[in-house]
């Protein structure tokens, strides 16, 4: 998560990341994830535009490769919170 936030926040030694999404600890991590921003949940909020869901399909599709979509769901609402308070995809 720390390369993340780094991303988002361009490396930059500070920021303020707002918790306005939280989690719904009912919601079970999709068994079906072929499109990977089921592993992000609701994501209306973001209001992403198609490049922009490109974008975040890519460095999830890796991130899937590399740590699996547990470690993706289960830090959703943080990621998105992070997009929410940087405006960059991460």
């Amino acid at each position: 998560m720390t390369n993340i936030v780094k991303k988002a926040s361009c490396n930059r030694p500070a920021g303020v990341i707002k918790f306005l999404c939280k989690d719904n600890a009912c919601e079970q991590l999709p068994t079906d994830y072929s499109d990977p921003l089921t592993l992000l949940g609701d994501i209306k909020i973001l209001n992403l535009d198609d490049a922009q869901k490109k974008e975040l399909r890519d460095i999830l599709n890796e991130e899937v490769s590399e740590s699996g979509p547990k470690e993706i769901w289960e830090n959703r609402t943080f990621r998105k919170n992070l997009i929410l308070s940087f405006g960059k995809v991460v």
